[in-house]
């Protein structure tokens, strides 16, 4: 009797649980129970209702039944399915808008932390690359695409779809944070995936992929390779043509006159021209006003280089317009340090004075929105190990913490020996083979380019030490605020530092500092100081890090040896400094 009532009751409650799935969901439940590695294509094929069909209003019923199902019947793989799934609809058929995106990562983030729980690295690589799709231009782009790409080659690329988007994806990323090397490999590797491998990626990516390895050479200033993959664009394009007309004409005309910027910098004019006119016509056509002012600045460049001043002074000027329109800080860069150069070729030296002084502004602003996202990149990698550790113990994050802090420390130090050793080596080596080799004219200049390198490894020391400075006082400025003081106090550049800095300088520009004490006889070692950091191009927060003072005591410092140099008042110090080289 006891049995039978037990069976009784089993039977009433799976079939009450029964009745809770209904049939509209129970497709869904059955995919996205599964947990081994058929898991993502079980899912993927629950996304047609929001890839094809879009339907909202069915979209809506199958998260509410969802939910209430979780309701009564909690589920973490459930929960963390039925949110990617949520997630995802509201991003593709527009329910969301762009504002509202922080609210998916939100929901995510948690969804991770459960994943992790869960112990399923597939679910979470999953996870990582929806997560990075929230926002293409966020710092953590770039981390979560990567995190996704490892662990799917962990568990095996074949158990996944759309694998090639992840290193597109990554390519964007250091595209924008100006790492073109890593760029190029990245967008390889995506150009090496077979069509089979790529099926269902939108074949706008191929295109868009071609045109950053492109952009990424001509960066790095191989306009060969640059050359060959835009004209690789532009085969692409005739052979297999895009199924809107306007974007096939907007990506002819983007290469051509991309071909057309690199005949001009191999003194091709002739045949640049008509590319770069075609590209300008274009976008103008279809009111696409940046890659207007991309070309608006390639013609400008051109006519000033031929002295074409009145056509040069009108195309950047249009340049500039588009720029402002489209809100390009590049462009305007470019545009403005164009109109400042044709007004100076000009003899218009207060026109010339004023663009010299937005093209400064720009620049600045341009070099601090990068350094910003390289900076938000590190926070971000930062904040996403700062998410697995909460998931352990509150003493041993505290721990982990203290033992990394001290591990970075203790790196820093050992690097700086080495490094000190490695460059003190290298002194000795090369003032033998100067002993040994001095009456060589050859070798004598191949010292100076060594030395050259040395200065702008040097230079670019300077920029690293500063921001990892910086980054490290955020890691311990909760942690330890006697530390963090002592990190503010810390000047990157000593006295023997800077000792080994004036030889190396002298050797790379040996005209400088007797140029400099001949204008100058009673100069002073900081205004030396000053001067050199002046022809490195360094910019004020640079030389104020790098002297240990203030911004308003290098600008002070600037007014007062502009003035014992006796230069006018609409002199640039910055380029009388540079012309002693």
């Amino acid at each position: 009797m006891r049995l039978s009532l037990s069976l009784l009751l089993c039977v009433l409650f799976c079939g009450f649980k029964l009745k809770a799935q209904s049939k509209l969901i129970a497709p869904y439940i059955k995919a996205w129970e599964v947990a081994d590695t058929s898991q993502t294509h079980q899912a993927e094929k629950t996304y047609s209702l929001l890839k094809k069909n879009r339907n909202v209003a069915g979209y809506h019923q199958i998260i509410n039944e969802m939910y209430a199902y979780l309701k009564d019947n909690p589920d973490d793989r459930l929960w963390i399915r039925t949110t990617m799934f949520d997630v995802y609809g509201r991003i593709e058929l527009g329910i969301w808008k762009s504002s509202e995106l922080p609210k998916g990562g939100t929901l995510l983030t948690k969804c991770i932390k459960i994943a992790s729980k869960l112990n399923d690295d597939q679910l979470m690589a999953e996870l990582y690359a929806q997560y990075a799709e929230l926002s293409p231009y966020a710092s953590s782009y770039v981390l979560y695409n990567l995190k996704a790409i490892e662990l799917q080659k962990k568990i095996g690329v074949s158990h996944f779809v759309y694998v090639a988007n992840r290193y597109y994806n990554v390519s964007l990323g250091l595209y924008l944070n100006e790492d073109y090397k890593q760029s190029i490999n990245y967008g390889l590797k995506f150009l090496s995936f077979t069509s089979e491998e790529k099926k269902g990626t939108d074949p706008n990516i191929h295109i868009l992929q071609i045109d950053i390895i492109g952009a990424s050479y001509f960066r790095l200033s191989n306009i060969d390779s640059s050359k060959y993959y835009y004209q690789k664009l532009l085969d692409t394009l005739i052979k297999k043509p895009h199924t809107e007309t306007d974007n096939q004409q907007l990506w002819i005309a983007i290469a051509k006159g991309n071909i057309g910027r690199i005949l001009a910098l191999q003194n091709q004019e002739d045949k640049a021209l008509p590319l770069i006119k075609e590209h300008l016509k274009t976008s103008l056509r279809l009111k696409s006003f940046n890659n207007a002012a991309i070309a608006e600045n390639n013609l400008g460049t051109i006519y000033l280089k031929s002295k074409a001043y009145g056509n040069a002074l009108n195309e950047f000027r249009n340049a500039y317009r588009y720029a402002i329109t489209d809100n390009l800080l590049k462009e305007k860069v470019l545009a403005s340090k164009g109109l400042a150069d044709t007004f100076k070729a000009t003899k218009e030296t207060d026109s010339a004075f004023a663009y010299y002084a937005l093209h400064q502004k720009y620049r600045d602003s341009l070099t601090e929105n990068i350094n910003s996202g390289k900076l938000s990149a590190i926070n971000a990698s930062i904040a996403f190990d700062d998410m697995q550790d909460h998931l352990h113990e509150a003493n041993n994050t505290i721990r982990n913490q203290r033992l990394t802090r001290n591990f970075i420390l203790i790196a820093i130090v050992l690097l700086t020996v080495i490094a000190l050793l490695f460059y003190n080596r290298k002194m000795l080596q090369q003032k033998h083979l100067a002993e040994t080799l001095a009456r060589r004219q050859k070798l004598a200049e191949q010292e100076a380019n060594q030395a050259k390198e040395q200065i702008l490894s040097f230079t670019e020391n300077i920029i690293e030490k500063e921001k990892l400075i910086v980054n490290l006082q955020k890691q311990l400025v909760d942690g330890n605020e006697q530390l963090n003081e002592s990190l503010l106090r810390y000047t990157l550049v000593t006295d023997t530092e800077w000792e080994k800095f004036r030889l190396e300088f002298s050797k790379a520009y040996p005209s400088f500092l007797s140029s400099l004490q001949k204008m100058l006889p009673t100069i002073n070692p900081a205004e030396e100081r000053l001067a050199t950091l002046l022809c490195l191009k360094l910019t004020t927060n640079q030389i104020a890090n790098t002297l240990g003072i203030s911004k308003d005591s290098v600008g002070r410092s600037k007014r007062r040896l502009k003035q014992r140099l006796s230069l006018g008042n609409t002199a640039v110090l910055e380029d009388f400094v540079c012309r002693l080289v």
